[in-house]
């Protein structure tokens, strides 16, 4: 049995230990969570019963302790008779001094997900450094040409010219404001703890009060909840911004809809670190869906969906939620879009969380 249960409890991958007829003696909590129930529930019955794998068979087993070798499944198919949903995950079986088998259960989708965000990581690392020296090039001559303008608009006599001045630097001045939103915020959060339901409640409100559309939204919160460590305004905007385009990929809808749901993940990693627990939020809309040859791209600037989008919302949200230590993913297709949140709690910021 592990000695180190704290240690095997922190893992995300899914350990369970059967005896040698294969009866179940010890899960970790990312097992329970896998197989929907407790250890005490658990314990004694075969795991047999609790799992359905064609490759995982008790014969299949067997041969783990007859020739004392680990046992090693690929992306099988399995099914968790208790809740009865099928997944696909890599199994390794390993005996300890013959009396023992430990099962590692990795869900494939999460194997794919981790390396998704790595992936999705170092190309927005990317792209924020190019779109940081593109600013820096551009900001420079818009100061020239604003300089220069104001000099000429010293020397003209006529209100045309005047005029013609002003149109330079008022065009100037927008280019420079499209410069700095391309940025990100221009200051760093004002760390405090933010109860995310008075966040999402806040942007309701404002989307709300733009105009009388009639929303059909549902609210699906974990009261429970504790508060993260943020940035109320912040994170105000990264989650206004997300549901603005909600709003704008439901205009077409006979009945648009909003879900949003709030919840605990629980041994959840967010780039190198491990957290015990972190908040989810979770986003939904009814709408037409972003178009499948930008899915991989929407958090980067300049980068829509939209017509009449400038393609910088995602990318602020997005720089946003990673200054808070956070992680932002999305799935979307027609008639379906999802955004989900992570963001560490406040109470586990500083205490708690490992580096891998």
């Amino acid at each position: 049995m592990p000695v180190h249960q704290d240690i095997i409890d922190a893992i995300k991958v899914a350990i369970v230990v059967v005896d040698t007829h294969f009866a179940i003696q010890y899960m970790n909590n990312t097992a329970e969570d896998f197989c929907g129930g407790s250890l005490e529930h658990f314990r004694g019955e075969r795991i047999g019963s609790l799992f359905e794998g064609q490759d995982v068979t008790e014969e299949a087993l067997q041969q783990c302790f007859d020739a004392y070798e680990t046992y090693t499944l690929r992306q099988v198919e399995l099914k968790v008779t208790t809740t009865n949903q099928s997944t696909v995950a890599n199994i390794a079986v390993s005996p300890i001094q013959g009396q023992h088998l430990v099962f590692e259960i990795e869900p494939f989708d999460r194997v794919m997900f981790m390396n998704k965000e790595d992936q999705m990581r170092n190309a927005q690392l990317a792209s924020r450094q190019l779109v940081r020296g593109m600013a820096h090039e551009i900001k420079n001559p818009l100061g020239s040409i604003r300089g220069a303008a104001q000099l000429l608009r010293k020397d003209l006599k006529t209100n045309d010219q005047i005029d013609y001045t002003d149109l330079i630097i008022g065009e100037v001045d927008r280019l420079k404001t499209l410069v700095d939103r391309m940025l990100g915020p221009n200051h760093s959060p004002c760390f405090d703890v933010v109860n995310v339901h008075e966040v999402i409640e806040k942007v309701l409100r404002i989307v709300s009060s733009e105009d009388q559309t009639s929303w059909e939204i549902e609210r699906d919160y974990d009261p429970s909840m504790p508060g993260v460590l943020g940035d109320f305004d912040q994170l105000t905007q990264a989650v206004l911004n997300i549901i603005q385009n909600a709003k704008d990929a439901t205009q077409e809808e006979a009945t648009p809809r909003l879900v949003i749901r709030t919840g605990i993940e629980h041994q959840f990693t967010i780039g190198t670190m491990r957290h015990p627990m972190v908040a989810r939020v979770q986003i939904e809309d009814n709408g037409i869906g972003i178009p499948q040859e930008i899915q991989d791209q929407i958090f980067f600037p300049l980068v829509t969906g939209k017509s009449t989008g400038t393609g910088l919302g995602l990318a602020i949200t997005h720089t946003i939620i990673g200054m808070h230590n956070g992680l932002i993913m999305c799935t979307s297709e027609t008639g379906f879009t999802t955004f989900v949140i992570y963001l560490p709690l406040a109470n586990q910021s500083d205490r708690g969380a490992r580096e891998l």
